[in-house]
């Protein structure tokens, strides 16, 4: 198998399908591993083609999964990003595509890269969160809305039922070992689209506690890691608004080192 493919289904969990690139360097072993997860727009294809380059260099096989709309509730939209929905644990659904897609191709799984923007970069946030020990690095770019490591605040906003809703408590431990991006670009202020007022059907108390912009939330996010111990890398782009195409560069320059050694 070598370059782009079709769409795979995921024997454990068929509601969630995945494509992959399959780089034509490869080393010896297994691959090293990037998953890509998209965001709102749900263009999973479009994703992993640009990653093509970085794949190519790298050797590594990019997985790019697709959360599609409805495929467990009609109002599922938002749900991939916050890790638990409607009963459905979102990080476990990729961890069986990943399981998958090594039946495929020869990859390294107990330890990969993530990355992902806007709404991709709140899975990858709340993947950390929840699966720290299965990632050596993560890109977590421009989340809309964002966890803190913050006992006070409510799950979705902070850590206070973390252990209540999921069993058990953030391994900052876990965290601290694996190398931690944060980007988002300069240009990126706007803030109707986020905006989680009181009735929102996403509000917690807290939701809107970080600031009204893309911006503020992140270094937010990067301060509540920091203070944690995790040694969270925060590249403000300049020139670029909410794009993850115009972030990607700064993404490349973080991944690359960590996907080749």
């Amino acid at each position: 198998m070598e370059g782009a493919t079709p769409f795979f289904a995921c024997a454990a969990e068929p509601r969630f399908p995945y494509c992959l690139h399959v780089p034509a360097r490869r080393r010896e072993g297994p691959a090293p591993l990037l998953v890509a997860v998209h965001g709102s727009d749900r263009r999973p294809e479009a994703l992993r083609d640009l990653c093509v380059p970085l794949s190519e260099r790298t050797g590594a096989v990019v997985l790019a999964p697709l959360f599609a709309i409805g495929s467990t509730a009609p109002d599922d939209e938002p749900g991939y990003k916050f890790g638990l929905f409607r009963g459905l644990r979102y990080d476990h659904a990729l961890l069986a595509m990943v399981e998958d897609a090594a039946r495929r191709v020869d990859l390294a799984t107990d330890r990969f890269a993530l990355a992902g923007y806007s709404g991709g970069g709140q899975f990858a946030l709340r993947f950390l969160l929840l699966q720290p020990h299965r990632l050596h690095a993560v890109s977590i770019g421009a989340p809309g809305y964002v966890t803190l490591l913050d006992p006070t605040l409510p799950w979705w906003a902070g850590t206070e039922d973390f252990a209540a809703v999921f069993g058990h408590a953030p391994d900052l431990a876990a965290m601290r070992r694996v190398a931690v991006h944060l980007v988002v670009g300069e240009g990126d202020t706007e803030t109707e689209v986020i905006r989680v007022p009181p009735g929102h059907p996403l509000w917690v108390r807290g939701a809107e506690a970080q600031g009204p912009t893309r911006i503020a939330r992140i270094e937010a996010l990067a301060a509540s890691l920091r203070a944690a111990g995790i040694d969270a890398v925060l590249d403000r782009v300049p020139g670029v608004g909410h794009s993850g195409e115009g972030t990607f560069p700064a993404v490349e320059a973080f991944l690359e080192p960590r996907l080749a050694a």
